[in-house]
């Protein structure tokens, strides 16, 4: 997010003072956790893999690397081919395929070389094949191949059809995943200009889902974020895509969406006016195969971190309803992002705030605080905190009604740091707007009954500072002989500066 845009955001929201990243939250308390998960859900590098005994012919003896080597110099061309198909077979070994020693043997250059041999196509499908596989190894066996001039060539052989152009698509797709420097070296070689045409919705299947694979690469990555100039190209290709049926594209075309959701406000902005595309993906949330619906959920998640208006735009188009699906789907991972999707509605203006509330969500996030998973506990909580921050009157006896104090409060036993100090925020708030309208003690009198003031003692003794300061400050406040109700909270370092609620009585 630009200055400019942090500082007219914080300046026009009603909660001036919380921070906007505090609640609206971008990805950085998660990022880990969610590469890690995202590793599992796509790969960033891919492997091609043959059989020993292809179009029905027996295998042939395996060639030595030196023998690879010495035949793809050669001044005959089916020679070449020949060494070129066994260097591609033995670097499409399922386990450990030998590449290290593969590019100790030399066989990297004569493979790029290769590349170049328009007068052969199947000497240049063979050898893009086997620099696809080297490219899908480990850091420094892709730098080797970004290393050997390889990428423009790559970039270049994009232009023709069939087999040749989808390996090459297949290649640069490993590179790019690697990490932000090679994903940036391929897209400084036009390598999305390339790949335009193989994203059109009419291309063969296999070589539609390699494309949209490898746009996703182009992408993700992150120290830094990909230039969107580079790829913004692509978004009205990604529009179209949305619309296909086949599952791996829409996965993999939703991933690409997520990574360049995930930033400023201006692409997300550029995102939401492509034509047709937010429909389209919104509409993806209820799709069948959680392998779509994870990373369509993902980015509009991302959007909804958005500008005020940005978040209309998604619920214009129907995106609570499809969310509060999420959140009774069963499937951790799903539940925990549709729960920091409501956060972020619920971190919004008041109008947006009631839309989450008129449309039951509300008692869905209670529910979810009572499941095993305290991943998703916690942003069910940071939600409803969040209501408690910026909620009218109204909207927070809307809240009290659903019964979310107890499993709420229940949190407060938490092993979890941090979704300890989020209902401690939440309450200090909720104590508040209770004194504002004289209801602090039927308030007490609940916490007490379900157990919370119990909890809330025992942390005067937590190890985590922030924690023991916000629970001295409630019970010093509103729970001692001296309690002054209408005391300010006090400031400590990353936490939230509590305002007061205006307008009709809560009735606790």
């Amino acid at each position: 997010m630009s200055e400019k845009t942090h500082t007219s955001r914080l300046a026009a929201y009603k909660n001036t003072g919380h921070g906007v990243n505090d609640l609206r939250r971008k990805r950085a308390e998660l990022s880990i956790n969610l590469r890690k998960q995202a590793r599992d859900e796509q790969l960033l590098k891919r492997r091609v893999m043959s059989s020993d005994g292809e179009e029905g012919q027996e295998a042939p003896q395996p060639m030595t690397a030196s023998e690879i080597v010495k035949g793809l110099k050669s001044s005959d061309v089916s020679i070449m081919v020949t060494a070129a198909r066994a260097a591609r077979r033995i670097l499409s070994k399922e386990q450990n395929p030998p590449i290290t020693m593969m590019l100790q043997a030399g066989a990297l250059k004569p493979l790029v070389n290769a590349l170049d041999r328009d007068d052969c196509h199947d000497l240049q499908f063979e050898a893009t094949w086997a620099i696809t596989n080297i490219a899908s190894g480990t850091h420094d066996h892709t730098m080797a191949v970004v290393d050997s001039g390889a990428i423009p060539k790559l970039v270049a052989l994009l232009g023709q059809r069939g087999a040749v152009a989808e390996q090459s698509a297949w290649a640069l797709g490993n590179i790019a995943g690697d990490g932000a420097e090679p994903r940036d070296i391929v897209l400084s070689h036009g390598a999305l200009p390339a790949l335009l045409p193989h994203l059109q919705t009419d291309c063969p299947e296999t070589q539609l889902r390699t494309a949209a694979w490898t746009l996703s690469n182009f992408c993700r990555n992150k120290n830094p974020i990909v230039d969107f100039e580079l790829v913004a190209p692509a978004l009205p290709y990604v529009a179209e895509l949305l619309d296909v049926v086949d599952p791996e594209v829409l996965a993999d075309t939703c991933w690409a969406l997520s990574y360049l959701t995930d930033g400023p406000n201006e692409r997300i902005e550029e995102v939401q006016n492509t034509p047709r595309l937010l429909t389209r993906l919104i509409k993806l949330l209820q799709h069948s195969s959680p392998s779509v619906r994870t990373p369509a959920l993902r980015a509009v998640g991302n959007m909804l971190t958005g500008s005020d208006q940005q978040t209309e735009r998604c619920l214009q188009e129907g995106c609570l309803s499809h969310i509060a699906a999420l959140l009774q789907c069963g499937k951790a991972t799903l539940v925990k992002e549709a729960a920091w999707a409501v956060s972020n509605v619920l971190a919004g203006t008041s109008d947006q705030i009631q839309q989450a509330i008129n449309s039951g969500i509300l008692y869905t996030l209670v529910k979810v605080l009572t499941v095993d998973d305290v991943k998703c506990q916690k942003e069910a909580a940071w939600a409803l905190t969040n209501l408690c921050l910026g909620g009218t009157p109204a909207q927070l006896d809307a809240l009290v009604q659903t019964g979310f104090l107890e499993p709420y409060c229940a949190l407060l036993g938490s092993p979890d740091h941090k979704a300890i100090v989020v209902v401690l925020d939440g309450l200090t708030h909720l104590l508040q707007a209770a004194a504002k309208f004289g209801q602090v003690e039927p308030l007490c009198i609940n916490l007490e009954e379900i157990g919370a003031l119990d909890r809330i003692e025992a942390l005067q003794g937590h190890e985590n500072e922030q924690i023991y300061k916000k629970t001295l400050h409630i019970l010093d406040t509103y729970f001692s002989e001296e309690a002054d109700p209408n005391a300010e909270p006090e400031q400590t370092d990353n936490e939230f500066q509590f305002g007061v609620s205006t307008g009709q009585n809560i009735n606790f």
